[in-house]
């Protein structure tokens, strides 16, 4: 495979980070999805396969995408997804330079068995760039998301129970990974975990399990990504700009305390969140234990699901910062080569790998 005109270099790092904060993603909480320090740094920390993209006008980079590959379940087989993400325009850039289909060809490769990406559902822009590329590339919706920001001291009705809630150690990497594969396999898009260490900063202690006598019939993991990806709020308006006033009467209707402008949110993301056969039972009683773990170092912690995931509705009730995401499945029209699609019933988009 020859090497694309538009693939970006370590020395583009900086350039690339300045483009993704050049706007943020409109609506009542302008919000930045940023990759600091080093933008190119942070896409090759992905697990799986990064490859990094710029586009120019002359010396001057004015657009960047990424696409990172992972094998991933469909249909209960390893295949192999593409995420195409961080796809965004210098928002101080008027000019005519666009990326063009040389790199819509870029990203199609003949190992891939599915592309996708994920648009904010106020990002109208990102949208209108896809629908210009029509005769490059279709977009096809296949899952709505939804990311929840959540106070530790929010309640969750649990049933009582005889099962042991504990922080996993090393005696237990085996049968963890073995879990999340075998339960993973019944899932579309859930990632092939070989290894822990695909996943940067995050170990073996980050995860906590659920046990009925010694089997685990429950896992989820607290990876703080902040150092390397961050959430930054650029400005509140409407009514969420009266709510940042009124934080002690958010705290106390157990909403997150909304954070400062310009700052970077420091939480952990609670993922690998699975519980055997979807039971709701157990989905409860892991989230009830592993706030109390949250709330000992956070004061917030984000998760995301695919609107038709079981526990989608429990979360809906819950106080929370939340905003929605779009899922969309890529094809390229100009290409005869037909890829797999995840049934969106089953899909489990994991929300620290987007």
């Amino acid at each position: 495979m020859s090497e694309s005109k538009y693939a970006a270099s370590p020395a583009d790092g900086k350039e690339i980070l300045r483009i993704l904060e050049s706007s943020a993603a409109k609506g009542s909480i302008e919000l930045i999805y940023t990759r600091r320090p080093d933008a190119y740094d942070s896409y090759r920390k992905e697990s799986g396969e990064a490859r990094v993209f710029v586009s120019r006008d002359g010396e001057r980079a004015v657009g960047t995408c990424a696409e990172i590959v992972r094998e991933v379940y469909i249909g209960g087989e390893v295949c192999r997804a593409a995420y195409v993400c961080g796809l965004k325009k210098d928002a101080a850039y008027d000019g005519g330079v666009g990326f063009g289909g040389r790199l819509i060809r870029d990203l199609q490769r003949d190992d891939i068995d599915f592309y996708f990406c994920s648009v904010v559902a106020d990002n109208v822009d990102a949208q209108r760039m896809f629908e210009k590329g029509r005769r490059l590339i279709s977009m096809k919706q296949i899952s709505g998301y939804k990311t929840y920001i959540l106070s530790p001291k929010v309640r969750i009705k649990a049933p009582r129970h005889a099962l042991t809630f504990r922080q996993a150690t090393e005696t237990d990497r085996a049968s963890l990974i073995e879990f999340l594969n075998s339960e993973g396999k019944k899932r579309d898009m859930f990632p092939v975990i070989n290894s822990l260490d695909e996943f940067y900063n995050l170990s073996i202690e980050d995860f906590y399990l659920l046990l009925d006598g010694e089997r685990v019939v429950a896992t989820a993991a607290l990876w703080n990504q902040t150092g390397y990806k961050q959430y930054v709020v650029k400005k509140y308006r409407g009514l969420m700009r009266l709510a940042r006033m009124a934080n002690p009467l958010l705290s106390a209707l157990r909403y997150i305390q909304l954070p400062k402008e310009n700052e970077p949110l420091d939480f952990p993301m609670l993922s690998f969140l699975i519980s055997q056969n979807d039971n709701e039972e157990y989905y409860r009683i892991m989230l009830s234990e592993i706030k109390k773990e949250i709330a000992s170092a956070y004061g917030m912690f984000v998760i995301g699901l695919p609107r038709a995931h079981f526990a989608a509705r429990m979360l809906d009730k819950l106080p929370s910062v939340s905003f929605e995401t779009k899922l969309y499945e890529i094809g390229f029209p100009w290409s005869e080569r037909r890829c797999k699609t995840p049934d969106p019933q089953k899909a489990f988009f994991e929300c620290g790998l987007l």
